[in-house]
């Protein structure tokens, strides 16, 4: 029977608390309209100050007096001793007052929520746009380095056909110096005149000291022939080097002109690179202030989810309070001496809480905490499928019995 019981009572709770979550849905979900301090885009302007701008004050809505304290924190037995009907008068007041504070504030909710999703939204906006500036700097970075090598490695090819111009030079200037007064028409000429003189040896009878003559001066001529065909050989070795010189200054010269347009390209994709880092940086700027509104969005949503907490709290308190007090006056009300209530009342309380003691609460204990307004009906969903010893301890603590 006592666990049919507590079942019954359990569903009975549900469906109170559901009722009672779709009245606080509908409750947060009104829309007033809202002193507009309440947002300012300056970050100047606090949670606190939107609170008092509109006259709420958490700290205020959450203190009550000593009277009201006692029957909402304080053992069974101050119930009877404290004036009911000035408390249930506060606490009916503290519940409006909460309820106009809720309401704004889950309209300041609301704005906040708002303008959190307008400013993520513009902050990936921003972000989007950096990470499609930094995907396009990547490519031109990587087409860049790539034609920097190209660029360096023409340089260096540039550097090495200098060298070997200048090498060329430096040969040239030696060779020229080697076969300085030489030319083929002297060549010829000596030729010629060698010719000439055999054929006088060769066709004529003349004297011998006149032959002895023509052979010193053949002898002599072909020597100076022999020299010119070592300069002649130089002659070519130097035409040759000439041409290769030519063609080397016609490949250092179409080099160059390469190398310009090189290095234009070069520049003109390291300025394009600089110019989109600024455009990057820029956005990257305004997604960063965004994301700091984002996160004073999120501060403030924290502040307003504490205030909340603690109105439901409050609210909370204050319903069941006022339910405990109502049905404890229902009950004062089948007496007709006040003294005979208190003195049943106390009796009553006193077994109760020497069975909580020993550990030994039945439900006709309860159902007298419940119908006297001691406790709650919720009390069903902190002790369901618990044994009689945790029943005890958790229904101390309900009533705030020091074990």
């Amino acid at each position: 029977m006592f666990y049919e019981f507590l079942f019954a009572m359990s569903n009975t709770l549900v469906n109170r608390m559901s009722s009672q979550e779709s009245t606080d849905k509908s409750e947060e979900q009104k829309k007033d309209n809202v002193n507009q301090q309440g947002i300012d885009d300056s970050p100047e302007v606090s949670i606190k100050s939107f609170l008092e701008a509109n006259g709420i004050d958490i700290d205020e809505l959450t203190t009550f007096s000593e009277q009201a304290k006692k029957a909402m924190e304080g053992e069974p037995e101050a119930l009877l001793d404290i004036p009911h009907d000035e408390v249930m008068e506060e606490l009916r007041e503290k519940q409006k007052k909460i309820e106009e504070a809720f309401n704004k504030i889950i309209e300041l909710r609301d704005e906040v929520l708002s303008k959190l999703r307008d400013e993520k939204a513009k902050r990936d906006d921003f972000n989007s746009k950096v990470r499609e500036l930094a995907a396009r700097i990547r490519e031109l970075v990587e087409k860049r380095n790539e034609l920097q090598k190209y660029v360096d490695e023409k340089k260096q090819e540039l550097n090495t056909y200098r060298q070997t111009l200048r090498e060329l030079n430096n040969k040239l200037e030696l060779l020229q110096r080697e076969i300085e007064g030489f030319s083929l028409r002297k060549e010829r000429r000596i030729k010629a005149q060698i010719r000439k003189y055999e054929m006088v040896l060769e066709r004529f009878n003349i004297p011998p000291d006149l032959e002895e003559k023509l052979v010193a001066k053949i002898k002599e001529l072909s020597e100076q022939l022999r020299s010119f065909k070592e300069k002649e050989e130089k002659w070519k070795e130097l035409n040759k080097l000439r041409r290769e010189r030519e063609r080397l200054r016609d490949s250092i010269g179409a080099l160059r002109k390469a190398l310009v347009l090189y290095v234009q390209e070069l520049n003109k994709i390291k300025s394009e690179i600089r110019e989109l880092r600024k455009e990057r940086d820029f956005y990257k700027s305004k997604a960063d202030e965004h994301h700091m509104e984002v996160q004073k969005c999120v501060k403030k949503l924290e502040a307003i989810k504490e205030a909340l907490d603690k109105l439901r709290d409050a609210r909370y308190k204050i319903s069941k309070t006022l339910s405990k007090l109502r049905r404890f006056k229902y009950q004062m009300r089948q007496f007709r001496v006040e003294e005979e209530f208190k003195q049943v009342v106390l009796k009553r309380l006193t077994e109760i809480k020497s069975r909580i003691e020993r550990g030994e609460l039945e439900m006709p204990d309860l159902q007298f905490l419940i119908n006297f307004g001691f406790l709650t009906e919720d009390i069903f969903e902190k002790i369901a499928s618990t044994s009689p010893q945790e029943l005890a301890k958790k229904v101390a603590e309900e009533l705030g019995y020091t074990s």
